[in-house]
């Protein structure tokens, strides 16, 4: 049974935020052991608050081949590969494009959306 907060809210809920990076902007690592580094962000998980960049955390699996016994699978080559893990998407900074450099982001509306825009050079990320 979980405990209600002052506000009448379950403990165990926790309020999913938009992040502030999406799917094909340009990030640079501040963290970990590809700090330093830049890429495209793949895929974001906001609700884990995980990023996945090209090429960044990249990891070995020793993957086992499958066979088509199976009418739902299809057959797998065995090996060795390399598999592309999310990192925290507090470890990763936005490129602003004007500047092509790092910077926060930040939230502005202009005319009835809500776009993001960079906090150094106050141009807007979002196209259009």
């Amino acid at each position: 049974m979980a405990r209600k907060m002052a506000n009448g809210k379950e403990n165990d809920e926790q309020r999913v935020l938009r992040p502030k990076v999406k799917k094909g902007d340009e990030v640079l690592v501040i963290a970990g052991k590809d700090r330093g580094r830049r890429g495209k962000v793949m895929d974001v998980d906001a609700k884990a608050g995980k990023v996945s960049v090209e090429r960044i955390n990249e990891f070995k699996k020793h993957q086992k081949p499958t066979t088509m016994n199976n009418i739902n699978r299809t057959p797998r080559a065995g090996g060795i590969i390399t598999v592309t893990m999310p990192i925290h998407i507090s470890n990763v900074m936005v490129i602003d494009r004007s500047t092509n450099k790092p910077t926060r982001i930040g939230r502005k509306t202009v005319g009835e959306k809500n776009l993001r825009y960079g906090k150094k050079s106050g141009q807007l990320v979002d196209a259009g």
